[in-house]
């Protein structure tokens, strides 16, 4: 067999091992809020999906995405994961062509063993999110930096990766600026095609920047107010602990964690890989791996909404497997830590999809077939909290017998989010909706979540109409009418 037919084969390898897990997670994994609202906001027409987007945040390009590919007559939903387990795979093969481009074959292939491995990456590319696009845009640019660093070859691609950064997610904007320092650190004949690419994609994102200013602050409030809330100890080592094959990612996750020697020894093995890799050569790598949980840190710090675990390491997941990977390539026992890392991320994924394949069904697919059984030729549903979107979702074909109602009716606006402390229901509107439900002949259901301020209001309401409990999920109690239709 000659060299380039076992290095296609190869490279056919990396890319199986790098989908069968991200395939596997998109098959067993449930789906969530944020998943939902994609689904949902996929459907809109343009026009209703850029107004919806209006009131949430986020750039549009993962809908659009998804509405393409919707288009071929797939779910919504499986749409959204396709998208995202394509872009993951993807990613993976264009951090190990960076790596294998600057450092070596070998070098290559243990990046891409990292990444393909690594349990954040995975978890990106299972749910129909933005974050494996990111992933993808932070390897493609990569990829082409390293190229532009060599060759001089690579400026659009360049520009055209953090374009799709910048349109995917705001963290594209960091990106942008982490790919600046970068460019900077280059040789001068390299140095001005790189920024003028950095520059050119972002020039691309100031169409959505006058959207993206005037999205409701509101939107993303929680992850200030989840910063805050962590033990001082805990934020000085939250922007980077995930970052390890054996983090913690139970605290933040739908992924298993380790236990806490574990955690540390992995941790340890990676700071020393990471070392290496910079003695190896790989200084443009270590630059664009510390700056990301730096800046994420500051600006958490600062009272800025930027960070949150298992987020914000997708635009350091690829410049640290760069320096894995350079530091593999080099010496023997940095190959084995790597190695162990890499067999330890199996070994996390394989437990994720054990854990993904066993959970019950959700607390919104309990209710939408709760309603389905208690009220078969429906119902209005009156909602309090998040439950909207998924039980919508999980009613199938049978959502359009009934009629789901917001409380406070404002959260209809904005299903994507929701903030007690401002979302407040009036008296009048609590009465006004009391009054048409009385005279309704149509039967009624109540969705409570305890701890909101809508609860006392939501429970007396089903006081008046004779509901009772009948479903408790974590999160939400059901209320259904005492006598339900046979």
């Amino acid at each position: 067999m000659s060299r380039g037919s076992v290095d296609r084969l190869s490279w056919a390898g990396l890319a199986l091992a790098a989908l069968a897990p991200r395939l596997a997670g998109a098959l067993l994994r449930h789906p969530w809020h944020d998943e939902y609202f994609t689904a949902w906001a996929a459907r809109l027409p343009f026009t209703e999906l850029m107004a919806a987007l209006r009131l949430d945040s986020g750039p549009p390009l993962p809908y659009l995405l998804v509405k393409l590919v919707a288009s071929l007559g797939i779910p919504a939903l499986a749409a959204a994961r396709t998208v995202s387990v394509l872009a993951g795979t993807a990613a993976v093969l264009l951090a190990a062509r960076a790596a294998r481009r600057s450092f070596g074959p070998a070098a290559g292939w243990w990046t891409g063993a990292f990444v393909a491995a690594h349990p954040l990456a995975v978890a990106w590319s299972s749910e129909g999110r933005a974050y494996a696009l990111v992933l993808l845009a932070a390897a493609w640019a990569w990829e082409r930096l390293e190229t532009l660093a060599w060759d001089g070859r690579g400026a659009f691609g360049l520009a055209a990766a953090v374009a799709l950064a910048c349109w995917s997610h705001g963290l594209g904007l960091l990106l942008a600026g982490v790919l600046a320092a970068v460019a900077v650190t280059l040789p001068a004949p390299r140095r001005a095609p790189a920024l003028a690419a950095v520059l050119a994609g972002l020039a691309s994102h100031l169409l959505w920047l006058p959207v993206a200013m005037h999205q409701p602050p509101a939107a993303i409030a929680w992850m200030t107010g989840a910063w805050r809330a962590m033990p001082p100890p805990e934020r000085l080592v939250a922007p980077v602990r995930l970052l390890s094959p054996l983090g913690g990612f139970a605290s933040a996750l739908d992924l298993p964690s380790s236990p806490p020697w574990l955690e540390i020894a992995a941790a340890l093995a990676l700071a020393a890989v990471a070392v290496a890799g910079w003695r190896a050569g790989a200084r443009r790598a270590a630059i664009a791996a510390a700056l990301p949980p730096v800046a994420l840190g500051t600006l958490a710090t600062l009272g800025v909404p930027a960070f949150y675990p298992g987020r914000g390491e997708v635009l350091a997941i690829v410049p640290l497997a760069l320096l894995a990977g350079a530091a593999a390539g080099r010496w023997r026992p940095a190959a084995l830590a790597v190695c162990a890392l890499a067999v330890a991320g199996v070994v996390t994924v394989g437990r994720g999809l054990a854990a993904w394949a066993a959970t019950p069904p959700s607390g919104e697919q309990r209710i939408a077939a709760t309603l389905r059984r208690a009220l078969p030729g429906g119902a209005t549903v009156v909602i309090g909290g998040y439950w909207r979107l998924g039980v919508a979702y999980n009613l199938g074909d049978a959502a359009a017998h009934y009629v789901l109602v917001n409380v406070p009716a404002e959260a209809t606006r904005h299903p994507g989010w929701y903030d007690p402390r401002r979302d407040v229901p009036t008296p009048e509107e609590v009465q006004a909706l009391t009054r048409r439900l009385l005279a309704s002949p149509t039967p009624v259901a109540v969705i409570v979540t305890p701890g909101l301020g809508t609860t006392p209001e939501l429970e007396r309401l089903a006081t008046l109409l004779r509901l009772r409990p009948a479903l408790t999920v974590p999160g939400a109690v059901l209320f259904l009418p005492t006598v339900t239709p046979s």
